[in-house]
């Protein structure tokens, strides 16, 4: 039987490496780079201040070591690159339970590593730097995690500063100097439990960290951001990437993406954000496993960040999302009702707050409501625990809650909650075989030390 109190060996365990790390910030290599704080760049990793949406904009340039250069000359180019790699590690380890199991999983479950990040972060050579990531999880995989690589200038545009730069990256919305898109959304905890509310394909796994992008954007007069950028697929393991029988899900030819951002006074930011892609979802089971899907999802986001004091820091989100899904393939196979499209509504709010670094609160509520199609329910919504009943609609929602502590600003301990009001269409009964919306609700522990 499993035991209350491993969960809590697990976290003390944590808590001791945390004492033995030595004192750096995360990201540990952005400190080592520019010398400052973690609370400096950050309110909480990984949402960013606004010198951290600065370093960010102009490529990770901030620099405070010592350099191997030449001078460049008629022959060569020149050369500045650091004496010290901007390398460092973060290790999360953490333990949740849902409110009741599903059949077939363990409940709760412990996560160690949940995940082990090696970075290199910083600036590579003048005017070029990146945020590099590889992570072993705790599915026992190592791979590519969120990474950026960008080229930033500044110079003049009707007399006002005008930054602008060139930008790749391994997923939509990575590139998001606020970090208030899905990519970097709050909840800085991410839900491993076996059964989550459903997110928007711009923010799914399909997506993220399995194509590459490449973009161009540019930020005038502190005022207004741009970014256009053509993402293609790259599932790691399966490039170039393959589709049908046997491979992986795969985005197929170029999927474009924007984002457009507005900043009227400082610390506010209201924009809107963008993916059009086709994708081949190899959808095992389903009538027609090879069928060519197209999503659009199209999204509109704020941000608002205030500073009371020095000891104060508070940020508030706001993000709705409109998904349209469609099975391009003729019609849908016979035997299913309703459309060959399903419309998806995602909206979410969050307000944090973070006193002297040391300390955090933070409350959200989330939102996703759609349409009926049967088609999508059976290919999407059959495992257990997760199903719909029929004739339902794809509605979840429900709060979220999180508590952190910072005994140091490398090391952070996280308690959250997950209240569901709906799941899947129903509050109570949702799968057709007697489970409720309450019966997902999740607790998760989480430690997270860099160094």
């Amino acid at each position: 039987m499993y035991r209350w109190y491993s969960g809590v060996i697990l976290m003390l365990g944590v808590a001791v490496l945390s004492v033995l790390a030595p004192p750096a910030e995360a990201v540990p290599s952005f400190s080592r780079q520019t010398g400052m704080a973690c609370a400096s760049c950050h309110t909480s990793y990984p949402g960013l201040t606004k010198l951290g949406r600065e370093f960010k904009l102009n490529g990770y340039q901030m620099d405070g070591l010592a350099q191997v250069s030449s001078s460049a000359g008629k022959s060569s180019p020149g050369m500045s690159i650091n004496k010290i790699p901007n390398l460092s590690v973060i290790l999360q380890a953490g333990e949740e339970g849902l409110s009741k199991k599903v059949p077939n999983t363990q409940n709760p479950s412990a996560d160690f590593p949940k995940e082990l990040g090696f970075y290199y972060a910083g600036r590579i050579a003048p005017h070029l730097g990146t945020f590099l990531q590889a992570t072993y999880d705790s599915g026992g995989s190592l791979g590519i995690d969120m990474s950026d690589i960008r080229y930033a200038r500044t110079s003049q545009l009707f007399s006002k500063n005008f930054t602008w730069g060139l930008d790749v990256n391994n997923g939509p919305t990575f590139e998001d100097v606020w970090n208030s898109t899905p990519g970097y959304g709050w909840p800085y905890v991410d839900n491993d439990a076996p059964v989550g509310p459903q997110s928007p394909f711009i923010a799914s796994d399909a997506v993220a960290t399995n194509v590459v992008g490449f973009g161009a954007y540019q930020y005038w007069h502190g005022l207004v951001y741009t970014y256009l950028g053509l993402y293609q697929g790259a599932p790691q393991g399966n490039t170039p990437a393959s589709y049908g029988a046997g491979h992986d899900p795969s985005v197929s030819g170029a999927a474009p993406y924007y984002r457009i951002a507005i900043t009227p006074i400082p610390n506010f930011e209201i924009g809107s954000f963008g993916l059009f892609a086709k994708y081949h979802a190899n959808l095992n089971g389903a009538p027609n496993p090879n069928a060519t899907q197209h999503y659009s999802d199209i999204g509109v986001d704020s941000q608002y960040q205030l500073y009371p004091n020095n000891n104060n820091i508070m940020t508030f989100h706001a993000t709705y999302i409109y998904e349209h899904v469609s099975h391009l393939d003729n019609t849908v196979p016979g035997g299913y009702s309703g459309s060959n499209s399903l419309d998806t509504n995602y909206f979410a709010i969050d307000g944090n707050w973070y006193y002297k670094h040391r300390y955090g609160l933070g409350v959200g509520f989330f939102s996703s409501y759609g349409q009926h199609s049967s088609y999508y329910q059976d290919v999407y919504g059959s495992d257990v625990g997760t199903g719909y009943r029929s004739n339902s609609r794809p509605n979840t929602n429900g709060e979220t809650a999180q508590v952190d502590w910072f005994p140091w600003q490398n090391t952070r301990f996280s308690l959250q909650y997950i209240a569901y009001n709906q799941f899947n269409g129903a509050a109570h009964n949702y799968d057709g075989n007697g489970r409720s919306a309450s019966d997902n609700n999740t607790w998760l522990l989480n430690a997270l030390i860099g160094f």
